[in-house]
């Protein structure tokens, strides 16, 4: 899942990052790893059922007085994108990144709700 590639004289991977999927209450909860990445980078859409989550963990800014002798850390584009097969409500998602970890919320539709149903006699 990761490749390499020159854009602008620069490395950059494309890393599809961890996920865990798990479901909270009325809610659908995608845990999502991003290490090192800025929340202004960070990108979260829902096209019909495609949840689409991509962010950019940007070079690392090293004084011109050091001359790098070797490298293994490259600005990262972290893309990652989900079928969700349940009715949301789009109006209740809620995205919160906090240690490196990007947590979206999916509140499922009243339609999508367990439903008890009566037995007649």
């Amino acid at each position: 899942m990761l490749e390499k590639f020159k854009k602008n004289q620069e490395q950059l991977a494309v890393v599809a990052p961890y996920a865990n999927i798990y479901e909270q209450g009325k809610d659908i909860v995608l845990s999502v790893e991003m290490p090192g990445v800025e929340k202004g980078t960070i990108d979260v859409n829902l096209n019909g059922n495609l949840l689409v989550i991509q962010a950019r963990k940007m070079k690392e800014e090293i004084s011109k007085e050091y001359k790098p002798v070797y490298q293994e850390r490259f600005p990262v584009a972290y893309e990652r994108r989900f079928e969700i097969n349940t009715e949301i409500d789009r109006d209740a998602i809620e995205a919160e990144y906090k240690n490196g970890i990007l947590k979206v919320s999916l509140a499922k539709s009243e339609a999508a709700q367990p439903q008890k149903i009566a037995i007649k006699t």
